[in-house]
């Protein structure tokens, strides 16, 4: 079997890389999952995502969000359909150092690059966001919500149109690299092709050569809480994303629940055997979280509940390049739980690694090599 460009991974950046290579070549595509794409298995799979200006000192990640969201409207027009949910996120200060430092970094570098960003003490919180309760905030008003189930459904939708061939249920257990790329999957399927792009999320260590980033895979909890009174209160407009000392919360949309959870447990796993059902104590801990800094959410129902994974690098930095060795592999990797709100912007970053274009913003400090 052959193709101009394999692409291994079919969550959020295989998808993106994909439709982002459609728009700009006439290049044969092929992508391929182990499990389908957009799988439950794969981290990019749920209903709700956080998009947000907000990452503290991390100045290079807010201004690949500004590039990102434009190209989400973007994405959105040509969908027609609603994919972010404008809603503000809000950065509650809590009992945790690092959430006081992560505030202080917000917000000299949102102002920085003069974005809108707002410091509230405890007093106009309370008038502003009566939901909540803790001794002040940041407020980051251009961040919303990312309809990822959605997003996700209209890529997988559009594959046949875009003339993307799809391989499911076919696991790549070997890349040969002498010579011309070739792509080898666990029934003994061969596909020679001209580049390959690997995006295959937690499971990319097994592709991955000698010397290259490795990822850690982890194990992550969320749950959903459908209000008890008034799920107005809830919903975007009324109620931000928050966060608070690591653990978050996303309004409702897309679903009927407020979405809570831990960022970034550090919980290793192997991505074949982990379990998929969360722990009693997690359910317990976001819950008291709740009943703290949001009491009106306190006794409302748990929906769903939902275990998914991050692919992280030691230092949570994205790897975005071409192997050194050999410039025809391409890699997209090791998105540390922050990726899904620049999975556009990833997907035109590895079309211009394919397409062996000058890369629209530096890469050098998401090279596969560190």
């Amino acid at each position: 079997m052959e193709t101009d460009v394999c692409i291994v991974g079919g969550g959020i950046m295989g998808l993106a890389v994909a439709h982002a290579l459609a728009k700009a070549s006439k290049l044969q595509l092929l992508i391929i999952d182990r499990y389908g794409l957009g799988n439950e298995y794969c981290a990019s799979n749920d209903f709700g995502r956080i998009f947000c200006y907000a990452n503290g000192a991390k100045r290079r990640h807010t201004q690949m969000a500004i590039e990102s969201l434009k190209l989400w409207r973007e994405l959105e027009q040509e969908s027609g359909e609603e994919l972010f949910v404008p809603s503000g996120f809000l950065a509650l200060d809590g009992e945790s150092a690092w959430g006081t430092k992560f505030i202080a970094q917000s917000y000299q570098t949102l102002n920085g690059l003069s974005l809108p960003v707002e410091l509230l003490e405890e007093a106009e919180l309370r008038m502003r966001f009566p939901q909540f309760r803790a001794r002040g905030g940041l407020l980051d008003p251009g961040a919303g919500v990312l309809l990822a189930a959605r997003a996700l459904g209209y890529y997988r939708s559009m594959l046949g149109q875009w003339g993307v061939n799809v391989l499911e249920g076919e696991k790549v257990v070997r890349l040969d690299l002498a010579g011309r790329p070739e792509v080898e999957t666990e029934s003994g399927r061969r596909i020679r092709c001209r580049k390959v792009v690997l995006t295959p999320g937690v499971w990319s260590n097994s592709l991955l050569r000698d010397g290259l980033v490795r990822v850690t895979p982890t194990r992550q909890q969320v749950i959903y809480l459908r209000p008890t009174r008034d799920s107005a209160r809830f919903r975007p407009g009324s109620f931000p994303i928050f966060t608070v000392d690591k653990y978050y919360g996303i309004p409702i949309a897309g679903t009927d629940g407020v979405k809570v959870g831990y960022h970034r447990t550090p919980e290793e796993v192997d991505p074949d055997l982990v379990r998929r059902t969360v722990d009693p104590e997690a359910i317990e801990a976001f819950l008291s979280v709740v009943h703290r800094y949001v009491p009106e959410l306190a006794e409302s129902e748990v929906v769903h509940t939902k275990v998914c994974l991050y692919d992280m690098t030691e230092n949570k930095n994205f790897v975005i390049g071409a192997d050194p060795e050999c410039r025809d592999v391409i890699y997209g990797y090791g998105f540390s739980g922050n990726g899904f709100k620049f999975a556009p912007l990833v997907g035109r970053l590895l079309t211009e690694l394919v397409l062996e274009k000058p890369p629209s913003i530096r890469l050098d400090r998401l090279s596969p090599v560190r």
